[in-house]
């Protein structure tokens, strides 16, 4: 792939050294100069529009797929058995936490804070098989 990219650098390269080289009469071709700087701007504009929609539906499908694991454990438990897990972990060695009441936490950040320890639990457990 290295011998591919310094190739098309190369090419790239000689491009851009035969355009600098050329009049603007020969870049343009009997153009109208105003005419060619508006399509490019369009162009220009048309890319970023769509280099924006495609980050925006990258950015769209991460948040999805960070949230599908989430929602399954928030349809799987409530959050009175969450709280009953967490008060246990407390005491469990294998957790540590800040030093905060558990009765201070909202219902999602429970159903959060389960969601971590119990795919923390899952990864342990394929980490010893």
């Amino acid at each position: 792939m290295n011998k591919k990219l310094n190739e098309f650098d190369n090419f790239i390269d000689s491009l851009v050294d035969e355009l600098m080289a050329m009049s603007d009469d020969e870049v343009l071709d009997g153009e109208n100069p105003e005419a060619v700087r508006s399509e490019g701007l369009r162009l220009l504009s048309a890319a970023k529009i769509q280099v924006g929609k495609a980050r925006l539906a990258a950015a769209r499908s991460g948040v999805a797929a960070s949230r599908a694991p989430l929602a399954s454990v928030y349809a799987a438990v409530s959050v009175s058995e969450a709280r009953k897990f967490l008060a246990n972990a407390r005491n469990d060695s294998r957790y540590t936490f800040a030093a905060r009441n558990l009765g201070e936490l909202t219902d999602d950040e429970v159903l959060s804070l389960y969601a971590k320890l119990k795919s923390l639990e899952g990864k342990n457990s394929e980490g010893h098989n």
